[in-house]
């Protein structure tokens, strides 16, 4: 089975995504969103054998800092932490403070020999790549850029990047499916492993992913459609939770 990534996004110290609730245990997870601590610690007691962190804050002061460390601490299960800094140290960091795995995207734009250099001190097992796509242009920052994902991806390649974490605006953030044939051009184009960042919004999507997995896709990263409680388990979590 694919690996199952959640994602959680974090801006000025709180989580960005709620769980969607109609069991009466709404406020509970209001108070979740106030303690990504206390959220990351119920994913991993509903068997999230890996996070995923977003720093929206991304930069040497980002308020998130302590917190992604805490949790790096608190979880028994590696963290990969992609943000919006561009900042070499800052990866430095992480890594060296046990984040399991960092994604970059402008950093390797701007500077493709330091982060050759970071997979050369790190491997790149813990230095991976997102490419998140708008019509053929790379997202950056969470805006449309003038710089066309082939060229990135033919970069990373260059550089000896291994792993991509792959997302499309057509499917990212809401609960619309994989387009298939964008995935199989960007696992031709790639020859990487592939993480997918959203676009299994149901479980049938997601089992019927495992028949691409010759792609290189082995995982999947939620962020919408996990905290819609799309997936059968989810019930029986909710409710062991009103409990």
């Amino acid at each position: 089975m694919l690996l199952v990534i959640p994602s959680l996004d974090l801006k000025n110290g709180k989580s960005v995504q709620r769980i969607r609730s109609d069991n009466g245990n709404e406020f509970y997870y209001k108070e979740l969103m106030d303690h990504p601590i206390e959220f990351c610690k119920l994913l991993r007691r509903e068997n999230a054998k890996t996070l995923h962190i977003n720093d929206l804050d991304g930069d040497y002061h980002s308020p998130n800092r302590d917190i992604i460390l805490e949790i790096v601490n608190t979880l028994d299960i590696p963290i990969t932490l992609s943000s919006t800094s561009n900042n070499i140290e800052d990866c430095k960091y992480y890594l060296e403070e046990g984040i399991f795995r960092v994604s970059i995207c402008s950093y390797a734009i701007e500077n493709p020999e330091g982060a050759e250099e970071l997979m050369k001190q790190f491997s790149s097992t813990r230095v991976i790549f997102h490419c998140f796509v708008q019509d053929d242009s790379l997202m950056i920052g969470g805006k449309k850029s003038e710089y066309k994902y082939v060229d990135f991806i033919n970069l990373v390649k260059l550089i000896g990047g291994k792993r991509l974490i792959y997302g499309h605006t057509d499917w990212m953030g809401n609960t619309r499916a994989v387009n298939i044939d964008k995935l199989k051009e960007i696992a031709t184009l790639s020859q990487m492993k592939i993480s997918l960042f959203d676009g299994a919004p149901n479980y049938k999507i997601l089992k019927d992913l495992q028949d691409h997995k010759y792609l290189g896709v082995d995982s999947v990263i939620f962020s919408a459609s996990l905290y819609e409680n799309n997936f059968p388990c989810q019930a029986i979590w909710r409710l062991a939770e009103v409990q």
